[in-house]
């Protein structure tokens, strides 16, 4: 959906360091805004098979500490769920909320249909 809602293309998986060492891998990664974005499937939260034998509260907990890692190297955080990805409109409604870059075209308007 970003690319036809004319967001600047994200590096996925980029691997982020802080002054420990590796704090982990963005799922979308814009370096040169200081933006790192997140999509949160909530079953990591609520199966089994993902929780890994913690609890609900262990996943939130080590996920905010990584969350705080990775905004200590200056990066402003944001999280999207499928809820925001309901509709197109939605979702570019949500990331420019957030301020996600986009690519204007020479009328300094993005995409069409893209808000």
């Amino acid at each position: 959906m970003m690319p036809r809602l004319g967001v600047k293309a994200p590096v996925l998986q980029h691997e982020i360091r802080d002054a420990r060492g590796l704090v982990g891998f963005a799922d979308f990664e814009w370096p040169e805004d200081g933006l790192s974005g997140e999509f949160d499937g909530l079953a990591k939260y609520r199966e089994a098979a993902y929780l890994k034998g913690q609890t609900p509260s262990d996943v939130v907990i080590e996920e905010k500490n990584r969350e705080d890692r990775i905004r200590s190297t200056g990066r402003r955080v944001i999280r999207w769920t499928w809820s925001e990805l309901a509709s197109p409109e939605r979702f570019a409604a949500f990331l420019d909320a957030k301020g996600v870059p986009r690519i204007l075209y020479g009328n300094g308007q993005p995409p069409r249909g893209s808000t």
